[in-house]
């Protein structure tokens, strides 16, 4: 158990004495405390506005009447009080809240800010989640280093955390793949050549150029004999133009008369029209359910052609997985969870495919197997909730996945829910924005990507050359080198993600996404290893600090003093309010606050020249706090500190 820190203290304190005997305990949650403005020369101030009004009081009243309380008390921690019209202004006794926030970090180090929230209970963060025989994209970086947060977030808060890699192994796609490699591959090549998931990739986009080609021709020819030999003639298509016709007209609430038929007839060729690439990639698809060990062999050699290139890109971010259950972990278990909605009243059978009907709730019909037999995205998700609930004992499942998948989770939510296994509250989607390029969304298939290797590869080549000019003695040794390019490269890479709301997609931009100056994670980083430059230079014993040094008056009366001591006692609070959102982005304005200010009182404060001891030991542990504090918040963000930069 981790003992209760000062920020909370006080606050807790202020908001007991502000209530007094009007309100039960509990009810002083309504209370905001904030940092009051630098020129009041307090520390917090609260806003009676609300509280007055509960209680039918002036605010300013209220606020009068507080202070003249608070100053005829002796409250733990508090100084002075001062009432500005609606405000309640609290100055603080830093030396003694000081040395309760420097005691509390140098003692507990690395695990300042924890707690034990969690107690134990497992979360399963669903993440990165890449697709077999596919380049890892920009797009990837964003499931894989928000999810990464989000878990060492949660494992701060005392929760036993499995990240699982969610593979994309499965499906109709390789199906597909296998025909490219049939018809235009080589398997022999394949394992020999210096890129072979860049090979596998540029036959999956082979086979869609291919069948592309097929389906405008197939559609023409449709066109055309309808044309020549009326509708009659194609007696699918027919009855594909009266559903889509059916479903607009329920759907805009419009007469037949004002339908568009040439969007209505575009939409039923949609339906009715398949090339013989895409009937030939389904019978493969079907094998490879049905075990076939020619089809297995090609696609577990995908498989592990693709697991290399992808555990290369995890090193180099620094990701670890507890797990990575892959979509065919769970084909074993399909038959159960189709067994299940088949037999619930949950699913019913419409055009032979097994669908559960969700229109009552807004959320449109979801297919839980095909009418061919095959399974899809959601059978094996049902299957993997089912895995993760009963096998893993989840308490929580979070996952991690762009915006436009927003409709499926709530569907999938909405099934688990009907079919009784009880995951309300427990389990979220975590979603983010999408990457556009300036000609628009990225698209695999298209092979208009942006490569995540590509973006490692250039973010090296700039930390490379700003590191060669700005210290040269670094780059001489070239171990050093490469370690701390890589630690600013992808720590630049990593906050351009976590620094900005991650529900909001933008347009790729290579500066902004190797941004090494200003608002950067380069800046935060280099603010610690100053921190830590002074400390070495000091040759500072931190147990003899903890022991031993004390605060003087003088040291903690400056305001930069003052407000570097809040945000480093605010941290744990942070990492609370991160964790009930699920979004890391609080820590990275967190901790480049922090860096700010620490710069701030860097700048204005002598700190091994401050000549007196006790001054000297004082700034010190300030200096040392700090450290701490942002390394451990950057360590929750997944970016490391440099011994040098």
């Amino acid at each position: 158990m981790f003992p209760g820190y000062a920020i909370e203290d006080v606050q807790k304190t202020i908001k007991r004495f502000v209530v007094g005997d009007f309100f039960s305990e509990g009810q002083e949650s309504g209370i905001v405390i904030t940092e009051a403005p630098e020129k009041t020369g307090f520390d917090y101030g609260v806003n009676l506005v609300g509280f007055a009004r509960q209680l039918g009081m002036q605010p300013q009243e209220l606020a009068s009447e507080t202070v003249r309380d608070l100053t005829s008390k002796k409250l733990v921690y508090v100084e002075q009080a001062s009432d500005m019209g609606p405000f309640l202004n609290i100055k603080l006794d830093m030396t003694e809240f000081g040395r309760k926030v420097m005691g509390q970090i140098l003692n507990m180090g690395k695990d300042y800010g924890k707690e034990n929230e969690g107690k134990g209970r497992k979360v399963v963060i669903d993440m990165s989640s890449p697709n077999i025989a596919k380049r890892m994209t920009y797009g990837h970086l964003r499931s894989t280093i928000i999810g990464d947060a989000i878990a060492n977030l949660y494992k701060s808060q005392g929760y036993e955390v499995i990240r699982d890699n969610h593979i994309g192994d499965w499906g109709t796609q390789f199906g597909k793949l296998i025909v490219a490699i049939k018809r235009w591959g080589d398997e022999d090549h394949l394992s020999k050549v210096e890129d072979p998931i860049g090979e596998l990739q540029e036959l999956y986009v082979k086979f869609h150029n291919e069948d592309k080609k097929q389906v405008d021709m197939l559609r023409e020819k449709m066109k055309e004999k309808v044309e020549k030999e009326g509708i009659d003639s194609e007696p699918e298509l027919k009855q594909a133009i009266e559903d889509v016709s059916q479903e607009l007209m329920k759907r805009k609430h419009i007469g037949r008369e004002e339908l568009n038929m040439e969007t209505v007839l575009e939409d039923a060729l949609d339906r009715v029209v398949v090339s013989d690439l895409e009937k030939e990639g389904r019978e493969w698809f079907r094998k490879l359910e049905r075990g076939d060990k020619d089809t297995r062999r090609i696609w577990k050699t995908c498989i592990d052609l693709s697991m290399k290139e992808f555990d290369g890109i995890y090193k180099i971010l620094g990701v670890d997985f507890e797990k990575a259950l892959g979509e065919s972990f769970y084909e074993p278990m399909l038959a159960g969870i189709i067994d299940e909605v088949r037999k619930s009243k949950v699913g019913k059978i419409s055009e032979g495919a097994l669908v559960v009907d969700l229109k009552k709730e807004g959320l449109g019909v979801a297919i839980i197997q095909k009418s061919d037999g095959a399974s899809v995205y959601m059978t094996r998700d049902l299957a993997g909730a089912r895995y993760r609930k009963e096998k893993l004992g989840a308490y929580k499942v979070i996952y991690v996945v762009g915006d436009d998948q927003k409709l499926y989770f709530r569907q999938l939510f909405s099934i688990l829910g009907r079919l009784g296994h009880n995951i309300e509250g427990d389990w979220s989607h975590v979603y983010f924005g999408m990457v556009r390029l300036p000609e628009g969304k990225m698209s695999t298939r298209e092979g208009r990507v942006i490569l995540l290797r590509d973006v490692i590869d250039e973010g090296f080549k700039r930390a490379g050359e700003i590191l060669d000019t700005k210290n040269k003695e670094l780059s001489r040794d070239r171990k050093k080198r490469d370690k701390v390019v890589r630690q600013v490269a992808v720590g630049a890479l990593k906050w351009n993600d976590l620094s900005q709301d991650a529900k909001k997609g933008f347009v790729f931009d290579w500066n902004k996404a190797l941004k090494l100056e200003g608002y950067s994670a380069p800046y935060v980083q280099y603010t610690a290893v100053r921190a830590n430059s002074i400390l070495k230079l000091a040759g500072v014993d931190i147990d003899r600090l903890r022991k031993t040094a004390k605060f003087s008056e003088k040291t903690l009366s400056e305001p930069c003093k003052r407000a570097l001591i809040r945000i480093l006692a605010e941290y744990p609070k942070v990492l609370k309010t991160a964790i009930e959102s699920n979004n890391p982005t609080k820590i990275a304005t967190y901790v480049y606050e922090a860096a700010k200010r620490f710069n701030a009182f860097y700048t204005l404060t002598p700190v091994l020249g401050a000549g007196d001891k006790n001054l000297v030991d004082s700034r010190l542990m300030m200096v040392a706090s700090a450290s701490q504090v942002i390394s451990n918040a950057l360590g929750i963000l997944g970016i490391e500190v440099p011994d040098e930069m």
